[in-house]
């Protein structure tokens, strides 16, 4: 949690969090390109805690570990200790797991909500199909791609689908809610935003997905170890189908539906698939439980732990230039918070920077995607969906209108935030250098 390098869009999520603590709404007041439980959360989280990356990543950690809670706790109570051991180390042990769900982004919050709903419908006493459509919505409203989950648990309900889609329609309702506030907004930054992000639109580029695949199971150019990792797991859970026939557990219908929808979106990134892992591992332990296969599984734990210990060697190994450190990201935070006064519109090219600060982002830049957003719209549609493109925001350096600008390049694919030629125009002073940031005042 700690030690993890800082994935740029933490800051995207972080910084929405503080925007939602202090009275602004996702979409009517700022541009967030996701669904829209995660700021609630994480904001209500920090008023208790104070806005810091360890009080957030805290919380994340917090959230896996409750995945896994659950994942150990629901095997247990069907098959046994051992089955539930075997469950959580397929789970704990994941290197997508370890890397993607103790930061902060929407995967740990969507699939522990997710892992209750499944817990819910399985309830050794009986279905409790009210809860389990509530979860589900909540896993919507965190995280879209998550909606392809709900027909197994629909058809797992089809009996008792009244208290199910109830549970689901009322889950729903912090998105029908926002969405009846700024729909316009809503549908750009959950869909059109993501649809015009690239050429390829909403769904496409077959190349790209077919690399991302090939890195899912170790055999492209990156995450070998997670992927090498992956394919075990994938290899055990057809193996675990097989020796279940036609018993298809629940689990592997989630998992399926969700790896599926996990391909959809352009650019598929790796990561994307640590969602399906707990169910991945409930479908192992199931079968295992069916065969009474622990030994076995217990052995092949072990090229799967070190495959997980390749992969924390990695997320932990920190640059200042591709993979900052929190440590090196608090540094530049506290020079800002020196150098600013109490709501000061800064200019930062990562709102990362000011999440922990007195300082506030400048209009239109709390996210570092935004001119990308801008870049497809008109003038007054950015400014319709509050998005600043990158040729206003050079105008805006030009004009010194911030005091303060922080600059670092956070985005890989252009627009690139390139505000050398502004600042010297604009007579900014370099007053400071911090890691890779260098902060300017004019």
């Amino acid at each position: 949690m700690a030690l993890r390098f800082v994935d740029g869009d933490e800051g995207v999520y972080a910084y929405a969090a503080r925007l939602v603590r202090h009275g602004h709404l996702p979409y009517r007041d700022f541009f967030y390109e996701q669904m829209p439980l995660l700021p609630f959360v994480y904001g209500s989280w920090t008023a208790i805690s104070g806005d810091s990356w360890y009080a957030v990543r805290g919380l994340s950690a917090l959230l896996a570990v409750a995945a896994g809670g659950l994942v150990y706790v629901h095997v247990a109570r069907r098959h046994g200790r051992r089955f539930g051991l075997v469950a959580l180390g397929l789970f704990a042990l994941s290197g997508l797991v370890l890397g993607y769900f103790t930061i902060v982004k929407t995967f740990a919050l969507a699939t522990l909500l997710l892992v209750g709903a499944l817990v819910a419908v399985e309830a050794r006493k009986r279905p409790r199909w009210l809860l389990a459509g509530l979860l589900a919505g909540l896993a919507v409203d965190t995280r879209l791609v998550f909606v392809a989950a709900v027909p197994a648990l629909a058809f797992a309900a089809r009996r008792r689908l009244a208290p199910f889609a109830t549970g689901l329609a009322v889950g729903l309702v912090p998105s029908a809610v926002l969405f009846g506030l700024a729909p316009h907004q809503f549908v750009f930054d959950n869909l059109r935003y993501h649809g015009e992000k690239t050429t390829h639109g909403l769904v496409g580029d077959p190349g790209q997905k077919a690399r991302t695949a090939a890195n899912l199971v170790g055999y492209g150019k990156t995450d070998h170890a997670v992927g090498l990792q992956f394919a075990l797991l994938l290899v055990l859970t057809i193996a675990a189908l097989l020796l279940l026939r036609r018993r298809v557990p629940l689990a592997a219908g989630v998992a399926a539906l969700l790896g599926a929808a996990c391909f959809l979106p352009t650019p598929t990134y790796v990561q994307y698939f640590c969602v399906v892992v707990p169910f991945m591992a409930l479908t192992v332990a199931e079968a295992a439980a069916f065969r009474g296969a622990v030994a076995p599984l217990a052995v092949l734990l072990v090229p799967y732990a070190l495959a997980a210990g390749f992969a924390f060697s990695h997320l932990v190994d920190t640059s200042p230039l591709l993979q900052p450190s929190v440590a090196s990201v608090s540094r530049v935070s506290d020079a800002i918070e020196r150098r600013s006064h109490p709501g000061d519109r800064v200019l930062a090219s990562w709102p990362g920077y000011l999440f922990p600060t007195h300082a506030q982002a400048f209009p239109g830049y709390t996210n570092q995607f935004a001119p990308a957003a801008a870049a497809h719209v008109s003038a007054a549609e950015a400014r319709r969906i509050h998005v600043v493109s990158e040729a206003q925001l050079e105008a805006d350096i030009r004009d010194r209108r911030p005091r303060l600008v922080v600059f670092r390049n956070w985005v890989t694919t252009p627009p690139f935030a390139t505000w050398e030629a502004a600042l010297r125009a604009g007579a900014y002073r370099l007053v400071e250098t911090v890691e890779t940031a260098k902060i300017y005042q004019r």
